[in-house]
């Protein structure tokens, strides 16, 4: 499974709300948490199949798209 508290840690989410989540992914059918499981694994071995010069046109296209999704946000909130 992703090691969510790292990703909300570097994004700066608080840790409660990874705790929270990682409690509602944990409640969840064994068969959910398994198919939760292989589309991180999938997703993985996709990526490392991307050349290193991919991965990082993939990560700047990602990292613009939040970019834009966080402006708009700040924009509807002010």
């Amino acid at each position: 499974m992703v090691a969510l508290p790292m990703a909300a840690q570097a994004s700066g989410a608080p840790a409660a709300g990874v705790s929270t989540l990682e409690a509602l992914i944990e409640a969840l059918d064994p068969e959910v948490r398994a198919a939760i499981d292989d589309v991180d694994r999938t997703l993985i071995v996709l990526s490392l199949q991307q050349s290193p010069w991919e991965r990082l046109g993939a990560a700047s296209q990602m990292a613009q798209v939040l970019a834009r999704i966080r402006d708009a946000a700040a924009s509807q909130r002010g």
